[in-house]
């Protein structure tokens, strides 16, 4: 009896140690998240490549990436994505070589949004607040409900301007609208060259 219960005690020992030293679920490497609060402003500052910027959880900011079959791993490897919050405002930086790469970035759906990239792709919608968005060329959706809003403004400098949204759809040089509402939030796209779209959310 005295050997079997030694026994048996060896075998708890043994599993207590190999489960203490069994290492913890690796973190997804292609995803950072940070807490942040609905009502915040945030800042992001993208290198150029192809995005999804949607309203998520609404206490979080929450960043994934996905590369393509084009993707080099060196390139893969050298991508940079950071989250970082202050007080009631948020920063995401990404940087490297991020033409093979799909990015979605979730925020709280009420927050203000100041973006700035050089080219690509970004579709923008869910997010209701102040929009502020720089881009040099490339294609930009924005979702908007004409209701939410005070103010818009957007432009292109070559290309197509849509915002049937707003009832205005332009193209060719030098293309501007000016729309005012009874909302709160004041929209302010800029692209450089390419198609802009204002797409009312349903």
């Amino acid at each position: 009896m005295t050997q079997l219960l030694t026994g048996s005690i060896g075998i708890l020992v043994l599993g207590s140690l190999a489960l203490a030293q069994t290492p913890p679920p690796e973190a997804d490497p292609f995803t950072v998240e940070r807490a942040f609060s609905e009502g915040g402003k945030v800042a992001l500052q993208l290198a150029s490549g192809d995005y999804t910027v949607r309203a998520g959880a609404s206490d979080r900011i929450v960043v994934r990436w996905t590369p393509d079959r084009h993707a080099r791993l060196k390139d893969v490897q050298d991508l940079r994505v950071s989250v970082r919050v202050t007080g009631r405002t948020g920063t995401v930086v990404t940087s490297g070589e991020a033409d093979h790469t799909d990015f979605v970035i979730e925020l709280p759906a009420r927050s203000d949004v100041h973006l700035r990239m050089r080219a690509g792709e970004i579709t923008l919608e869910g997010i209701d607040g102040h929009k502020d968005i720089r881009m040099t060329a490339g294609e930009l959706k924005i979702g908007v409900r004409r209701e939410t809003l005070a103010s818009a403004h957007a432009s292109v400098t070559f290309g197509d301007l849509d915002a049937r949204a707003l009832g205005i759809s332009k193209s060719g040089i030098k293309r501007t609208l000016d729309w005012f509402g009874g909302g709160d939030y004041e929209l302010d796209a800029r692209l450089g060259a390419g198609d802009l779209t204002l797409a009312e959310i349903r």
